[in-house]
């Protein structure tokens, strides 16, 4: 999955002009600690509860501006950039933009753990391939037949499409060592665009997942 499909709807943008106490209430309202700051389709930063008590409920949220986080995702960027994005800022949400720069919604982070809880396993260890691949040049039996040439098995699997002509494939393998399997696919010409071990990304995100739907259930 890539940032654009991970979109929330429903989630409001913050005018300038608003008071503090309203983004408080619309925070509050769809659970979250952080809202997009928008006029006219344009970012301008991410506004957190912590600002609005600092500078007054009652001052309007244009009052201070510059202090609030510019962070942000470009559209493509892949579900893992955006988690690890998202765990180093400590933020709830965090905007996405299209390559001019344009805001283009909000990634809410609790839809986002959950999503990824879903998607893969926690039980199996494994590693975890991404590969760039032109639509014709998919064939999810033909990449399967090379990994389980070279001991592996694909646990599950995610697909998205960053354009028209392109695909992202997105698997779990059982192995914790994918040296092999990445030669094996790349033999065939298929592009493994990056690779992520139990160890540098798994173990990172169950532990911030589990801790954020244990407070979820307080």
């Amino acid at each position: 999955m890539i940032a654009h499909e991970l979109i929330s709807v429903g989630i409001p943008e913050i005018d300038p002009a608003m008071l503090g106490e309203v983004a408080l209430r619309q925070m509050e309202l769809h659970d979250v600690l952080h809202l997009p700051v928008v006029r006219d389709q344009r970012f301008l930063g991410l506004l957190s509860e912590e600002e609005i008590l600092k500078n007054g409920v009652d001052a309007p949220i244009e009052t201070y501006m510059d202090e609030l986080s510019k962070i942000g995702v470009q559209k493509n960027d892949h579900l893992f950039d955006v988690m690890k994005k998202m765990t180093d800022a400590e933020v709830t949400t965090i905007p996405v933009f299209n390559d001019n720069g344009q805001y283009l919604g909000l990634i809410v982070r609790n839809e986002l753990f959950e999503f990824y809880g879903k998607s893969f396993a926690w039980s199996e260890p494994g590693s975890i391939l991404v590969l760039d691949l032109d639509n014709i040049h998919y064939s999810l039996s033909e990449i399967s037949r090379i990994i389980e040439a070279e001991q592996g098995m694909i646990i599950s699997s995610i697909i998205s499409r960053p354009s028209e002509n392109k695909i992202l494939l997105t698997l779990k393998i059982n192995l914790l060592d994918v040296s092999r399997i990445i030669a094996a696919l790349r033999r065939y010409d298929f592009e493994v665009s990056a690779s992520y071990t139990e160890e540098e990304v798994v173990d990172h995100f169950k532990e911030r997942y589990d801790a954020f739907m244990r407070y979820l259930d307080v």
